[in-house]
């Protein structure tokens, strides 16, 4: 899987790198996550002898800086490097007692996505645009409370994901651009495999075991800086006279 993915950089940059009309610029993004019942990224709920565990994806954000490569008039490549913070709540459910356990995965993120483009005015564009990202997981997470003690280990320090986003983006003259759009990051497999233990009076008395899928959408906004596009290469007194 990784050395598909590497071919699929290396035919992205390669293009980029033989662009026509060309205007590279940079810029940064925030983008809140949050957990819904689409894609994967909905609730785990897990029952078992009386014991109910629900496993929630809650609100998250993934920030960083992205560069945007143009290659065609209505083409570009972005890639980029993000940090991610994935926020899950476990709440779990004996007999009349509840309990609530808050644990966080912090990831990093490589994405590199192709885009199309429409143009809807003079200065407002529509974009599409869908990938391959790199998921990286620097440590396992371990949380505990009174009743509760989460562990999840990583199945593997890095896990690739698709990657679709959908915006539009006001293109200024002199100011950059402007955009605001939707994402989706859905790992091709869990990233985090988690275990749950159930204690009463410092014992052990109940397991659950849940894969943490970690799929989210977000809420995108990005600002690009502006830059003007590239010139062609003056070509020296000389160059296009024909070999003797």
């Amino acid at each position: 899987m990784l050395k598909h993915i590497v071919l699929f950089c290396i035919a992205f940059f390669h293009a980029a790198a033989y662009a026509q009309n060309k205007v590279t610029t940079v810029g940064i993004q925030l983008k809140p996550i949050f957990g819904a019942s689409l894609f994967g990224t909905g609730p785990v709920e897990i029952n078992d002898a009386g014991f109910n565990y629900t496993i929630r994806q809650n609100t998250g954000f993934s920030a960083g800086m992205i560069v945007r490569k143009g290659f065609q008039k209505n083409v570009s490549l972005e890639f980029g490097i993000n940090y991610c913070r994935r926020n899950f709540g476990v709440r779990s459910q004996l007999a009349d007692t509840t309990s609530n356990l808050q644990f966080t995965v912090i990831g990093y993120e490589i994405p590199v996505s192709g885009l199309f483009f429409v143009r809807l005015s003079e200065r407002w564009y529509m974009n599409v645009s869908g990938g391959l990202c790199i998921n990286m997981f620097p440590s396992d997470v371990q949380k505990a409370n009174e009743f509760l003690f989460v562990y999840a280990g990583r199945p593997s320090a890095f896990n690739p994901s698709l990657i679709a986003n959908v915006g539009a983006e006001y293109r200024s003259k002199k100011s950059g651009y402007f955009y605001v759009g939707c994402s989706l990051n859905r790992p091709f497999s869990p990233i985090y495999k988690s275990a749950i233990d159930y204690i009463i009076n410092n014992q052990v008395v109940h397991n659950a075991f849940a894969d943490l899928r970690g799929a989210y959408l977000t809420v995108d906004f990005r600002y690009f800086f502006h830059e003007d596009p590239e010139r062609k290469k003056a070509k020296l007194p000389g160059e296009n006279r024909k070999k003797k």
